[in-house]
């Protein structure tokens, strides 16, 4: 079954009915546009995943059906001396599968690109981001308390890591698992140590737990982009320190 969000692209976009070069690529800049326009608010989750999966999906396509495509071979129509092997026609494929290529050959490069470009937001956006411990860290930070501040209301997330997690390449912050515990107001009397202290005395499963504070430059979606960026910065912050 095809999935996809409300302003996204199918997973099989490209599979489905409808099997004409122009259509494809009106659907995919279509996409692409509705990605921009969500980058333009600083919106950067889920479409930055959307984009490396779709892309990782077509490359993978476009490697089996080059792999095919050697495999099945063609008609001899001679001889390579210098390599000392047979040269053979290319196999002749199907109307389809040319739309396929085709579409494949239109696509990659502007997902690529869009791609890079939300690489860069990311970057810029994370670098907007400044967080810190809050008191002393204890031995084992795989779990603990994530403060994120903009003006002067900070949310508290209570968050987990696993110890063992098999999460791919680029989206390992998807292991930081957290649950929203409250929001404080923070003032020269309600420090980050004060809201800290108050953590410890609610729940007293953590004694002693690692909490990190973030506070935004800018203004950030905090769904979209502002959690994520905080979980991509936690999950860095693990993997330098002893867990």
């Amino acid at each position: 079954m095809a999935t996809g969000t409300e302003h996204g692209l199918e997973q099989d976009w490209l599979l489905a009915p409808g099997f004409d070069l122009e259509l494809k690529q009106y659907v995919l800049l279509g996409y692409l546009q509705r990605v921009e326009a969500r980058f333009s608010e600083r919106k950067l989750y889920p479409h930055l995943d959307e984009l490396w999966a779709h892309a990782k999906r077509l490359t993978q396509l476009q490697q089996h059906l080059q792999s095919t495509n050697e495999a099945l071979g063609g008609e001899v129509i001679g001889v390579d001396l210098e390599r000392a092997e047979l040269v053979r026609a290319k196999a002749q494929e199907s109307e389809l599968l040319n739309v396929i290529r085709d579409v494949i050959d239109f696509a990659l490069p502007e997902l690529r690109v869009m791609l890079d470009e939300g690489r860069e937001l990311r970057r810029s956006l994370s670098s907007r981001i400044h967080f810190s411990p809050v008191g002393l860290l204890p031995i084992h930070t795989h779990e603990g308390y994530l403060l994120l501040r903009q003006g002067r209301e900070a949310r508290v997330y209570e968050y987990r890591v696993p110890l063992f997690h098999g999460t791919a390449e680029g989206l390992q912050y998807q292991s930081v698992r957290t649950r929203y515990l409250d929001s404080y107001q923070v003032s020269l009397a309600n420090t980050y140590e004060h809201i800290k202290s108050d953590l410890v005395r609610r729940v007293r499963q953590l004694p002693n737990p690692a909490t990190f504070v973030f506070e935004a430059e800018i203004g950030l979606p905090h769904i979209e982009t502002f959690m994520p960026l905080v979980k991509q910065l936690v999950h860095q912050e693990l993997e330098r320190s002893p867990r």
